[in-house]
This record gives structure tokens, C-alpha cells and sequence, in this order.
């Protein structure tokens, strides 16, 4: 194992999955825990030599990995959290979660709204949870479009058969 992470080259965190034997999840834990900041290009995720050794001496010196697999991740201080119940089934916090989405959701279309940058259909789908749009009819402003979730959804025709999306308030 020592031999392959010696190498100058970078090491894919896969590679030191097998080597270690542990979980993806419990190597990320590790290396934050460490102070590691991998190097990541494309969907890939490495290491450098070095970087590889010092998990690798970590994870050798007998240092309890169940720790690791317990902690959590919470979210950045500042950003408003909604609470999760304590002692409650988890469709409350399943609950409280959906509402979270949705709050994510109506603050990038409104800032889409104010920026005015528009999005093809396929955008806007995924972002409204849509599996397509629904059929575009007049608007009060002369336009073509819909309204959902209190805004106004217009289209604007592109070159050739391309179309996008404007957002607005009523």
C-alpha cells in the first residue's frame, strides 16, 4: 500500500478507499478532520503524494475511525436554519426539509427575477419540479407564458426554434 501512495504523482481518492478500507464518506470526514484539502479535476477527486501518506499514517496509527462516522456536518453559521424536531417522527423533519427546498427554490427565481436572466424550458422544469411546462397562454402584458408560485413565467422567442424564460412578479 505504502509503495502505490510514494509515487510524486496524484492519487485518486478511490484508490486510497481500497488501500485504507474505508468508506468514501469516512475518508471525506477524515480528511476534513485533518485540515486536507483534496484536488479536485472533473468528477475526479485526489490527493497529492504527500497528502496521501499523512492519511495514510493516520488511519495507520490505530486513531478510531468510529468518531468519524458519527460526526455531522452542519451548516455554515449565519444562514438562517428552520427547526427540526426533537423526538418527532422523521416526516416532520422529511417536512421541514421540503420546506427548505422550496425556500432554496424562491430565492433563485428571485434572483433570476431581478438579474433578468432568463432559462431554457429545461431549466426552468428542473427548478419548478415540473416534468413540462404548462401550455403557454396570454398574459395581461401581451405575452405568452404562465403563472406559478406568484410569478409570471414569459417566453421570449430566440433565434430558430430556441425560446427562453422570463421571470416577473404580478
Amino acid at each position: 500500500m505504502v509503495q502505490a501512495l510514494a509515487q510524486p504523482d496524484l492519487v485518486p481518492l478511490s484508490q486510497l478507499e481500497n488501500d485504507l478500507g474505508i468508506s468514501r464518506v469516512d475518508l471525506l470526514l477524515l480528511l476534513r478532520r485533518l485540515g486536507i484539502q483534496p484536488i479536485r479535476r472533473g468528477m475526479r477527486t485526489l490527493l497529492s503524494a504527500d497528502q496521501a501518506e499523512q492519511l495514510a499514517a493516520h488511519v495507520g496509527s490505530g486513531a478510531s475511525l468510529e468518531t468519524i462516522t458519527a460526526e455531522l456536518v452542519l451548516d455554515e453559521p449565519g444562514h438562517d436554519n428552520l427547526p427540526v424536531p426533537v423526538g418527532e417522527s422523521w416526516g416532520e423533519a422529511a417536512r421541514y426539509a421540503q420546506l427548505r427546498l422550496l425556500r432554496e427554490r424562491l430565492e433563485i427565481l428571485e434572483t433570476l427575477m431581478r438579474s433578468g436572466i432568463e432559462l431554457d424550458s429545461r431549466q426552468l422544469c428542473d427548478l419548478l419540479e415540473l416534468r413540462r411546462l404548462p401550455a403557454a397562454q396570454p398574459l395581461d402584458d401581451g405575452s405568452m407564458g404562465f403563472i406559478r408560485l406568484g410569478l409570471q413565467f414569459s417566453r421570449s422567442q430566440r433565434l430558430g426554434q430556441r425560446s427562453s424564460w422570463r421571470i416577473a412578479k404580478i
